[in-house]
């Protein structure tokens, strides 16, 4: 049974892919419709603005996906940020030499794999095996041989995507970073992802007193809660905006 929500005193952190939308054969084909872009909308304002777009994405991409709204995002798992409603941005300082390199070596590498690609972004590194899935085990092996050369990254796993990310964050830190200024100070978190990228935010939220919500069938998670599709997640957002306003959602 899934908790009523009054927006209003609920600061709302979402995943992108796999979350608000299906995942897609590449990070490309993924797109907001205008049904989602209203619903965000909406979102943004019965929250008062605590709405946040917590994603594995390059900055850049969400940007573009979010278009023409202008929200609050967290890209690259919480290494990067952007709060409209101030102005403020944020890029967590790394050694750019240093990730260049591990870019340059995975390009590199993967060119001799068919079937693999690579997504280099400003603060990770994401190889997608989505398109030749045999090659799991071959990915995980090779890019956990580089976190072991590069102690300050850690390896992250993902749905059919391995990714090296810096240890200096996770999507927990940016939360925790949200939720100690306005406008989502004082306010209940809400954590809502679908895969183990998700997780150390989810247990974050579990600790302080919020709702994290898994989409998906597959397990473990630590979520308290737990919904099977995207789509069914846009109709409990939707229920929660009903709900707010004193409406009842109409069956």
């Amino acid at each position: 049974m899934m908790p009523h929500v009054q927006l209003a005193e609920s600061a709302l952190f979402l995943d992108v892919d796999g979350t608000l939308v299906p995942l897609a054969p590449t990070p490309e084909d993924v797109y907001f419709d205008s049904t989602l872009l209203n619903l965000l909308s909406s979102l943004y304002e019965a929250t008062q603005q605590a709405l946040c777009l917590v994603s594995g994405r390059d900055q850049r991409s969400l940007e573009s996906l979010c278009q023409p709204l202008t929200l609050p995002l967290v890209g690259c798992h919480g290494a990067t940020g952007h709060l409209p409603m101030t102005g403020k941005h944020w890029a967590v300082p790394i050694n750019q030499a240093q990730h260049h390199c591990i870019t340059q070596r995975c390009k590199e590498w993967c060119q001799r794999k068919a079937g693999l690609r690579v997504e280099p972004k400003s603060h990770s590194i994401a190889i997608h095996y989505r398109q030749c899935p045999q090659a799991e085990k071959l990915v995980q092996g090779y890019l956990a041989h580089l976190a072991l050369q590069h102690p300050d990254y850690a390896l992250l796993a993902g749905k059919s995507v391995f990714e090296l990310r810096h240890t200096a964050f996770s999507k927990a830190t940016a939360i925790a970073h949200l939720m100690s200024q306005p406008p989502f100070q004082h306010k209940r978190p809400i954590m809502v992802g679908d895969d183990r990228t998700d997780e150390v935010a989810f247990d974050w939220v579990n600790q302080h007193q919020g709702i994290s919500l898994y989409i998906g069938t597959q397990g473990p998670t630590c979520a308290h809660y737990s919904l099977p599709t995207p789509h069914a997640l846009i109709k409990q957002l939707q229920d929660w905006l009903f709900f707010s306003a004193g409406v009842s959602p109409s069956r």
